[in-house]
Formats: C-alpha cells, sequence, structure tokens
C-alpha cells in the first residue's frame, strides 16, 4: 500500500497541539533530558522507576521522538555576542573580537565535520476514546458506538450558525490545552527534568525537517509566524457570537516542498533546489520487527545507547498504544484456547503438535500469568529508524552499522519493500501508525528500560566555546552564571553555584581551569584566582587582555602585606573574624573545647572583637598583659595555661609567614584590587604538608595550613 505524500495527517497546530484530520489531539512536549552517565548502578534505577510508574498509570497512546538537530554554533556564538554587548565591562571589545575569531574557526571545522545534538519529544494523544485499541466488552462497545452517533448527530446543531463542520472551536482548543497542561505536570514526574509544551513554530519545524534535503537541516527555518488556520465567527441560536479556527490546508503545502522518490524499494531519494542549486539526500526508514520481551534493565538503555556511539545521525519515532490490562488478559486468554483447540484437532488426525506451538502456548501463558499478577497494561508499539546519508554507498553502510548496534540490545530491524512512503509519514507528529504488518507488544518495563530522557548533551548550548566531546566530537559551550541562576524556564541541567573538575594527573585539569577562567573574563565576568605556591606562571601574558587589567599579587613579597590575611580583617563582620580567630588559634595552640588553653582564647577573643582595631595580635598582646597583671582571682591551673598560650603564640609569630595572619593594631595593610578583572593571589615561602606524614608537621607548616 502507498502513500501520497500530500495525503497529510495533520489539519492544524496551535502551540504544542497537533490536531489530526481523523479527530485525533496530540500534545507535544520538549523534555530536556536528565543525566545519566555518571549516575551509579542503584541510583540508574531512579529514572526507570519513575517512567515505569508514569507508564502503569497512563491512559494515553503515546508517541516517542528522538530526533538529531545539528548544533548551530553561529547562533550560539551571535546570541553570546549580543548578551555580551549588553554588559558594561572593560575587555567588552576585546571579547567581541574573540568571539569573532571562535566563530570563523567553528564554521571552518564544520565544513569538515557535522555535528549533531539529540532532542527529545514527547507525544500524548489527549482523547481516550480516540486510543486504537478500545475497550473489546462488547456491551460497553455498543454503549460507545451509540453515543458516537448521538455525538455526531448533535454536533452540527451545538455549532454556531455559519461554522464549518470542519471548524474547530476556540473553546474546544482552550478545553485541550488545559488537559495537556494537567498532564504536564505527570510528565515531569516521570523524566525528573525540565518539562515545557513545544511552540508552534518548534512543532511545525519538527514537521519540516522531515522533508529536508540536508543533514544539516539548512533548508528548514524556525517558522515564527507560521499560522495553520483562519479565526472565524458564528452565531448561536440564543445570539452569541462564537469563534472558531477554520484550518487552511494549503498552509502545509510548503513544509512538503521537496521532491521524493522511491529511488530503491527501500530507499527514498529526496530533492530540491536551494539557492539555483539541486540538493540531493538518500533516505531509508527501518522499522523494528521482533524485540527481546524480556527486560533486563539496566543495560537495556538501547535509546540511549545509539545517541552515545552512533557517530551519525539517526532520527527515531516509536509510537505506543495503550492496552488496558483487561484487554490484553483477555487477548491472551483467547490466544491460549486457540493453542488448545489446535492440539486438539492435531490429536484428531494422530498427530503432536509441532515446537513451534509449544513453544508459543508456553509464552502465551506466561504472559497471561504475568499482566494477571501485576495489572499492568501492555503497549503496542511501532519502532521506527530514519537514517540519511549523500550517497548510496554511505546510507548503506549506515544501514548496517545501525542494524549491528540494535542487535546487541536484541532488536532486529528492516526495511520492507515498497513501504518508505508509509513510514515516512508515521514519523510525523499528529500521524498514526500506517503500516500495521510490524508491531512489538510489550509491558510498560521495555519502554522505561530504553531510557528514553537520558541525554548525552553537555554543557549549556549558549555561552563560549570550551572544547568537544570526545567520542562525538560535539562542540561544548558553558554560561557561567547560569547554573548559579536556579529561575524557571531557564533550560539549564544543573543549578549548582560549584564546579567540580576531576581527573588524573597530567590530563588537563589545570589547563581547563585557566581556560575556562580566560573566557568567563571575556565575556564579562571577574576572577579571582588563588594560587597558593605560585605553580602557574605568565598570567600577565594572556592574549586580548592587557597586562593593565590583571593584578598579580604575591603574599609576603611586600610589607604592605603584613595582616593582610587577619581573619578579623577578612571577615565579612566582626562575629565572623571571631569565631574564625578562635578556630584559627585553637588549631594552631593544639587546644581543644575541653582545655582550659581553649577557655582562655575564648574569653580574650571576645574583649578584642569589642575594641576599634581588631586582630591576632591584639589577641596576643592582651594574653601577655594578663600574664604580666595576674588577676587576684586567677587560680593558678589557669595562670600556666596562660604561660604556655601566650609563649606558643609568640613562637608561632616569629615564623616568616605569620606575618600575613598575625596583624598588628595601627598597620596599613593592602586589600585586593576589585577594580582589576582578573586578581591572582599567590603565597610567598608556603609550605604546605604532606598528607601521609601528618603526625611531624613542623609550625611553619602549621601557620601555612592556617
Amino acid at each position: 500500500m502507498k502513500t501520497a505524500v500530500l495525503d497529510f495527517p495533520v489539519k492544524h497546530i496551535d502551540g504544542n497541539l497537533v490536531f489530526s484530520k481523523d479527530g485525533r489531539v496530540t500534545a507535544y512536549y520538549q523534555i530536556s533530558g536528565f543525566n545519566y552517565d555518571f549516575l551509579d548502578h542503584d541510583d540508574k534505577f531512579f529514572p526507570f522507576q519513575s517512567q515505569l510508574a508514569f507508564l502503569f498509570n497512563n491512559r494515553y497512546d503515546l508517541h516517542y521522538i528522538l530526533e538529531p538537530f545539528p548544533t548551530n554554533v553561529e547562533e550560539i556564538l551571535d546570541n553570546t555576542k549580543e548578551d555580551m554587548e549588553l554588559k558594561d565591562y572593560e575587555l567588552k571589545e576585546n571579547g567581541l573580537k574573540f568571539m569573532d575569531l571562535t566563530k570563523k574557526a567553528l564554521v571552518e571545522r564544520k565544513k569538515v565535520r557535522e555535528t549533531s545534538e539529540y532532542m527529545q519529544f514527547f507525544g500524548v494523544q489527549l482523547d481516550p476514546e480516540k486510543n486504537r485499541y478500545r475497550d473489546a466488552n462488547i456491551g460497553l462497545g455498543v454503549i460507545n458506538s451509540i453515543k458516537e452517533i448521538w455525538n455526531g448527530l448533535n454536533a452540527q446543531v451545538n455549532r454556531a450558525v455559519g461554522l464549518h463542520a470542519n471548524d474547530i472551536l476556540e473553546s474546544e482548543i482552550e478545553m485541550w490545552r488545559e488537559q495537556s497542561e494537567t498532564i504536564m505536570d505527570s510528565i515531569r514526574s516521570a523524566f525528573n527534568c525540565v518539562i515545557r509544551p513545544t511552540t508552534t513554530a518548534e512543532t511545525v519545524y519538527l514537521i519540516e525537517k522531515e522533508f529536508s534535503v540536508t543533514q544539516s537541516n539548512t533548508d528548514v527555518q524556525l517558522r515564527r509566524n507560521f499560522v495553520s488556520g483562519e479565526w472565524v465567527e458564528g452565531t448561536d441560536d440564543e445570539g452569541r457570537a462564537e469563534r472558531a479556527i477554520r484550518p487552511v490546508e494549503k498552509a502545509f503545502i510548503e513544509l512538503q516542498d521537496t521532491n521524493i522518490e522511491e529511488d530503491t524499494p527501500t530507499s527514498l531519494k529526496f530533492s530540491k533546489i536551494i539557492n539555483d542549486d539541486i540538493k540531493e539526500l538518500h533516505v531509508k526508514y527501518l522499522v523494528a520487527y521482533d524485540m527481546d520481551s524480556e527486560n533486563y534493565f539496566p543495560g537495556f538503555e538501547w535509546l540511549y545507547s545509539i545517541q552515545s556511539k552512533v557517530k551519525f545521525p539517526v532520527g527515531i519515532s516509536i509510537r505506543a498504544y495503550y492496552q488496558a490490562n483487561e484487554q490484553i488478559t483477555k487477548r491472551l486468554s483467547n490466544k491460549r484456547l486457540e493453542f488448545e483447540d489446535q492440539h486438539m484437532e492435531a490429536r484428531k488426525a494422530g498427530a503432536s503438535a509441532d515446537l513451534s506451538l509449544k513453544l508459543s502456548e508456553q509464552g502465551a501463558i506466561q504472559a497471561e500469568s504475568y499482566f494477571a499478577k501485576t495489572g499492568q497494561p501492555a503497549y503496542a508499539c511501532s519502532f521506527v529508524f530514519k537514517i540519511t546519508a549523500e550517497s548510496k554507498k554511505e546510507l548503506d553502510s549506515r544501514y548496517k552499522i545501525l542494524k549491528d548496534e540494535l542487535v546487541k540490545y536484541g532488536i532486529r530491524v528492516v526495511a520492507p519493500y515498497g513501504e518508505q512512503l508509509n513510514f515516512m509519514m508515521e514519523k510525523i507528529p499528529g500521524s498514526k501508525q500506517i503500516n500495521n504488518d510490524y508491531k512489538i507488544e510489550t509491558d510498560s518495563g521495555v519502554l522505561a528500560g530504553m531510557m528514553f530522557g537520558a541525554t548525552t548533551n553537555i554543557g549549556d548550548n549558549r555561552g563560549f566555546y570550551i572544547g568537544y566531546t570526545e567520542r562525538m566530537k560535539r562542540p561544548v559551550f558553558v554560561q557561567p552564571d547560569l547554573a548559579a541562576k536556579a529561575f524557571e524556564g531557564l533550560g539549564n541541567l544543573e543549578d549548582s553555584i560549584s564546579v567540580l573538575v576531576a581527573g588524573a594527573t597530567g590530563k588537563g585539569k589545570s589547563f581547563f581551569m585557566n581556560l575556562y577562567t580566560y573566557l568567563s573574563v571575556l565575556t564579562g565576568s571577574q576572577a579571582l584566582i588563588i594560587d597558593p605556591k605560585g605553580d602557574r606562571k605568565g598570567w600577565t601574558k594572556l592574549p586580548l587582555i592587557p597586562e593593565e587589567y590583571i593584578s598579580v599579587w604575591t603574599l609576603g613579597e611586600s610589607e604592605e602585606d603584613a595582616g593582610c590575611l587577619d581573619p578579623f580583617r577578612t571577615s565579612v563582620d566582626v562575629e565572623e573574624g571571631k569565631s574564625i580567630t578562635l578556630d584559627i588559634l585553637s588549631y594552631l595552640t593544639n587546644t581543644t573545647i575541653k582545655d582550659v588553653e581553649y577557655t582562655l582564647l575564648s574569653e580574650v577573643i571576645e574583649k578584642v572583637g569589642e575594641t576599634s582595631d581588631p586582630c591576632i595580635g591584639a589577641v596576643i598582646d592582651m594574653l601577655e598583659d594578663i600574664y604580666e597583671n595576674r588577676p587576684e582571682n586567677m587560680s593558678e591551673k589557669r595562670y600556666v595555661a596562660l604561660e604556655g598560650l601566650k609563649d606558643t603564640l609568640r613562637s608561632l609569630q616569629r615564623q616568616p609567614l605569620s606575618v600575613l595572619l598575625f596583624g598588628e593594631v595601627g598597620q596599613n595593610y593592602r586589600t585586593l584590587k576589585v577594580d582589576k578583572p582578573i586578581q591572582v593571589l599567590m603565597v610567598q615561602n608556603l609550605n604546605l604538608p604532606d598528607s601521609a606524614f601528618r603526625e611531624n608537621i613542623r609550625p611553619s607548616q602549621q601557620i601555612s595550613e592556617a
């Protein structure tokens, strides 16, 4: 059976709502995706169980879409430049120049190697009465049939005068929109990530993308002003105005402006004239005809595997038609009775049933027992894969690679003869399964186990270019301030203000942090680099950042540095200063809260905190003053403790590095230059202890740690 390309299934699109010609209404959502790669074995069950619960409670027909989109480096960098131009910072012109150079380099690389990012969309057919599999109960079926006839007879009676049968009432659209918003909460809990309804432009883009003649989809533009219907108005019997949308079928013709030929019985050739040049693309649609029925999660994440392992773009459409538990158990029970009839006929003929019949019967019995025990619904699925190439040879090669990859997961695919147009039309949002010969019936676990929603994309897809992924060579863009803003609608996967950079020795951690900091500054950030030992050199020799915008401060190099790290002077307020000073001095004197020395320190620090110029030097001076002017009520134990405390601190004060930490009253100490885009802070003569030899830590090492 062949389907004309112009036999288009969609009659109207309103935001994420796709109205099909057969009366179905499907809501589509974009799944931002969740990180999966770094989850341990136990944590991988959380997304699996979430999707399993959703599918168990679901009552709608579903449409999973995994679609490759080319990385639009030009748009990403242009948007970043627009953000930079809105900022007011000293290095703006230097940063814009760098972005232009980056864009030029990436566009050149794009000509050599095209990369794709996978985006995931989820469709829910909103009207359960339009589900493919309705309740098979005969009595209920008759009632539903009468109900449909009655609804059909009354449909036009309830419509306003002047409206056509094909018109969609404004109130009806609003009803579907409210239902779409309600369902979105369930979907959000299923995928544990940002879910949003697609816009009209995005939904149209998904449809038009199916007719693209380039692998990078350069012939498909985002139609922001697309309209597929016109507003009309009628009046009801009471004279009230009724607004409705009248679909315009011609609106979708331009989306299909592609010449499609059946190049071979199992492939198509798309062609289109673009800028006076004929562009051609070879396309093959595959369908799954067999799949392992057992779910062995984790390890069955084949959908996630395609994103991360297959190096060419693969479009995937999965239509999952809901079947109630009562339906599937009834069908399996009837199937078992059919097997018994075949056994009976075989016995009458004096023969025994063959092995295939016995195996099928055994499978039906097990399946019936499973569904009866669990109460799970079943899903009749159609798995369609789309691969493209610029030549037949490359297309055949990609077909073999994808076929081999899917076989690893027990999935067998085929490109059926003469059915390419049917599968092309089935893949379009708002369409349905056209070829019914290839159907996979499964339970919720198999659908949840493929790990739809898990993303291999990293970075923010905005901001500056930081590198590319090792396996797929996709460019990675980062906007540093994005994760720190946990606002709704930003589309960022993470909302943590901190970053962990991990890796083996010599694998580029320091280089990455240097580059990350450098690019952040060029795009409008300020950077404070704390390099305690001064390991990194050449800070004042950075390209596009003149030396006058960089301040390198080596603590201890100048007499002006004395007292600059005193906790009373680095804390946000006196209370924090007192707390940190007590922690540092108790650490340096090796005292705990149970010791008399700790109590003395606490009392003296409280008094020093009330003075006009608090510092550690003032604490030591007060300890000495109390020692020399011993209070009459001071016990001998406290006096001895006081002597040891002030002697220890005076000894530590003579260490070279202590001049930074132990401030003195009346000092004119230096502070950070906050007006510099890059401030590098290093410490001279820092001597940190080795973690393996902490038992014999020296005083200079204690001061370095403090």
